[in-house]
This record gives structure tokens, C-alpha cells and sequence, in this order.
């Protein structure tokens, strides 16, 4: 009895030791759980930070990418044009790659297509470059071509001038030229004989005679002579009615006095024509009346009788 009364004490204490114990124990085991709670925060904030950083240097190194691409673009100008369906490639990979930084990204993707990029990127450059070398080497063979074609037609443009002066000098001595004319008037007599004369009354026939020239670049053949034998007041003497006696010179319609073909050979020819008055109406005015020879279209001589 009295042992049992000696050992409830002793019993009481050690119950009071182990509970300071456990206290002891559950104190060590939360202050171990905070302190690894607070490690692994430690450790999540220390990659959430690793990770942003990567983040940023990933985007800022597709941000330098697209700079570079963009001033590419810009150096080449037109000539970038061609590659439209390549840039359009980068331009959405860099927007895709943007996207996933932007939104739960994964390292090794991000890095897969950033590489992917950079190979795209590289690939464009490249094409550029070639399509600038050809383009150049095509600007330099085009000025070239430019060169020898403006020299070319300066040479045709010089031809044509030379040709255009040697065709006008062929035109200008093409010309059929009635040279030496002289005219003499006669009056006919009853008997039929004529007379010299040098008055007007007395005027029956107006002969006029000159020499046709030499000239190899004519073409040979027949020709027409067409002569004017003007009044001192301007009317012209005709075979007949006027209106029927008429030929064309410079676009117009207009009298001539004698006709005649003549046979051209390329030699020199001497003629002499007739006008002969038909019947008394025509008055022969005294004054001096003005005689012209055209051929061809083109007035080829002149000259004069004065009648008293």
C-alpha cells in the first residue's frame, strides 16, 4: 500500500516528460515543415525567375530577329517582293512563338520553333542575296545592252541622216531642167510662109525652143512638156477653149499653152513648140509675155518675148 502511494508521483512526472517531449517533437517537426515549405518556395521562385528570365531573352532575341529581318526587307526594297510567300512564313512563326512566351510556354518548344526561325531567317537572307546578285548582274547587262543599243541607233539615226541628205541631193538632180529657151514670135502670111515679127498685131505664132538636160538619175522614158505663155495681163494663151487645156501642178488645176510627149533618153534634147493663134477673137496685147516650161510636175524653165 504504502508502495503504491510512493509511486503515483513518480508516475505523474514522467507522464508530464513525455508530454513536454512530444510538445518538443511536434515543435521540431513544424518548424521542419515551414522551414521546407519555405525552401521549396525558395527554389519555385528562384526558377519562376530563372524561367521569366529566359522568357525575356527568348523574346527579346525574336524581337532582334524580326529587326534584322525587317531591315533586310528594307535594304532590298522592291526586290524583297519576290520572297513575299517566305517573309509571310517568318512573319507568322515569330507570331506564333510570341504567342506561346505569352501563355504557358515550354522551353523546348519555344526553342525548337526559335531555331526553326533562325534556320527560315537565314535561308531568306541567303535567297536575297542571290536574287540581288542576279538582279544586279542583270541591271549591269541591261545598261549594257542600253549602251550598245543607243549607239546602235545613234549609228541608224546617222545613216538616216545621211541617207535622208544623199536622197535630197538625188531629189534636187532629179530634175528634168529646160535650159537655154528662147522665144520668137512669126507672122503667117497668106501664102502660107511665116515671118519674124516682134509686133503684137502682127502676131500669129509664138515659138519657144530650149534644150532638155542630161541627167542619168531620170528614168527614162516619155514625157510631157507642158508650156505657159502668159499675156501682159496675165491670161494665158491656149490651143482652144481654156477649161479643156489644163494640167496638174502643186495640187492645183491650171492652163497651159502647148503639150507635147517627148521621147527621153537620159540625153540632152533639143525642142522647140509651137502656140499658134486659132482665130481672131484672141487679142495679142503689146508688153512683154512670160513663157514657163514645167515637166514631172515641177516648173523646169523660163523666159520672155517682148511685143511692140
Amino acid at each position: 500500500m504504502e508502495n503504491n502511494v510512493n509511486n503515483a508521483p513518480a508516475a505523474g512526472k514522467n507522464g508530464k516528460l513525455i508530454w513536454i517531449l512530444l510538445f518538443v517533437a511536434a515543435l521540431l517537426v513544424a518548424g521542419y515543415f515551414i522551414w521546407r515549405h519555405q525552401s521549396v518556395n525558395g527554389e519555385y521562385q528562384a526558377l519562376k525567375a530563372e524561367k521569366e528570365q529566359m522568357r525575356q531573352e527568348m523574346e527579346k532575341e525574336i524581337n532582334d530577329l524580326m529587326y534584322e529581318h525587317q531591315q533586310i526587307k528594307t535594304e532590298y526594297g522592291q526586290l524583297s517582293d519576290s520572297l513575299f510567300i517566305k517573309d509571310s512564313l517568318i512573319q507568322a512563326n515569330a507570331k506564333e512563338i510570341k504567342q506561346l512566351l505569352n501563355y504557358k510556354w515550354e522551353y523546348r518548344k519555344v526553342k525548337r520553333k526559335l531555331d526553326q526561325l533562325r534556320v527560315v531567317a537565314r535561308n531568306y537572307v541567303h535567297q536575297m542575296d542571290s536574287l540581288y546578285t542576279v538582279n544586279h548582274e542583270l541591271v549591269e547587262e541591261n545598261k549594257e545592252i542600253k549602251v550598245k543599243y543607243n549607239a546602235e541607233k545613234a549609228k541608224n539615226t546617222d545613216l538616216k541622216q545621211a541617207t535622208a541628205v544623199l536622197q535630197e541631193k538625188i531629189d534636187n538632180n532629179s530634175v528634168l531642167t529646160a535650159y537655154g529657151a528662147v522665144a520668137k514670135a512669126y507672122h503667117l502670111k497668106n501664102n502660107g510662109k511665116e515671118r519674124l515679127t516682134t509686133k503684137a498685131r502682127r502676131t500669129d505664132i509664138i515659138e519657144v525652143c530650149f534644150t532638155l538636160s542630161k541627167n542619168a538619175l531620170l528614168k527614162p522614158g516619155a514625157k510631157d512638156v507642158y508650156v505657159r505663155i502668159a499675156r501682159p495681163d496675165r491670161q494665158i494663151l491656149t490651143p482652144g477653149i481654156a477649161q479643156e487645156y489644163v494640167f496638174d501642178y502643186q495640187g492645183e488645176k491650171i492652163q497651159y499653152s502647148i503639150l507635147e510627149t517627148i521621147q527621153y533618153d537620159n540625153e540632152a534634147v533639143n525642142v522647140c513648140l509651137r502656140w499658134q493663134k486659132k482665130h481672131d477673137k484672141i487679142d495679142m496685147l503689146k508688153g512683154n509675155y512670160m513663157i514657163t516650161v514645167f515637166s514631172d510636175g515641177k516648173e523646169i524653165g523660163h523666159t520672155n518675148i517682148t511685143l511692140r
